[in-house]
């Protein structure tokens, strides 16, 4: 089986200034640390991921598509966005959706597109009505490869915004949209083994402490990493001597 290839193009740069009303939000950072999550994922399945871009700097809008066209046997491209409406002030528009640059259902690109707004509907992010639109963007009609475009929500919509800087939605939304990318790509979903803690010995940040707390006879030497109980917290405080 040839490995499959995915550009992520984090939407915008630094010089940009597409953010959310109240300044909390910036467009370019919200797609750079997307496509840095969504490489991680995929790339976890054995896609080979390219970025447009890894940091500020900035690249325009022919570079990027002249990235995604130097890359041999390209099966898909995805541009990171998060998408506005209105003026200045908030905004009432809200919803994640996707677009490609011309309508068409055997087209690889809506198939791409309708695979990755199945996965995000299943995964419980709200999308607008309908999810899929056709624009003619310069990265959707100049991409040799099959390409989407993704507006993650609004960064106009205050409880989207709030959505929007949330570490776990990100690693949702992350997660959703790369289960969709796979199944377009014909590649089963691994879920992350959650690693079974070692209450065996301290983190390393705590071990100086925890093995002088253990020789003052504070406590025992055993699970450090575990939770301290009130009961616990009580003899932690008598051999103190605090509650003498």
């Amino acid at each position: 089986m040839s490995t499959k290839k995915v550009c992520l193009d984090a939407g915008h740069d630094a010089s940009n200034v597409n953010q959310s009303p109240d300044g909390s939000f910036y467009e370019h950072e919200f797609t750079l640390d997307m496509a840095k999550r969504m490489e991680a994922v995929l790339q976890r399945h054995g896609v080979v991921v390219t970025l447009t871009r890894t940091g500020g700097e900035a690249v325009n809008l022919e570079e990027r598509v002249k990235i995604a066209n130097s890359i041999p046997d390209l099966n898909l491209f995805v541009s990171l966005h998060s998408n506005a409406a209105g003026g200045e002030g908030w905004s009432s528009a809200a919803g994640w959706s996707v677009y490609t640059s011309v309508a068409g259902a055997a087209a690889q690109r809506n198939i791409a597109a309708n695979a990755v707004i199945s996965a995000v509907e299943e995964a419980g992010v709200a999308t607008r009505s309908p999810a899929l639109w056709h624009e003619r963007f310069y990265v959707l009609r100049n991409t040799v490869a099959p390409a989407i475009l993704l507006e993650q929500g609004f960064h106009t919509n205050e409880g989207e915004v709030a959505l929007l800087k949330s570490a776990a939605y990100r690693k949702l939304l992350a997660e959703a949209q790369c289960k969709g990318i796979l199944s377009y790509l014909d590649i089963p979903w691994q879920e992350t083994p959650t690693p079974e803690p070692d209450n065996r010995t301290p983190s390393p940040w705590a071990a100086e402490d925890w093995y002088r707390a253990v020789a003052l006879g504070l406590f025992d030497g055993s699970r450090p990493r575990e939770p301290l109980t009130r009961e616990m917290a009580a003899v932690l405080l008598g051999r103190l001597g605090i509650l003498d």
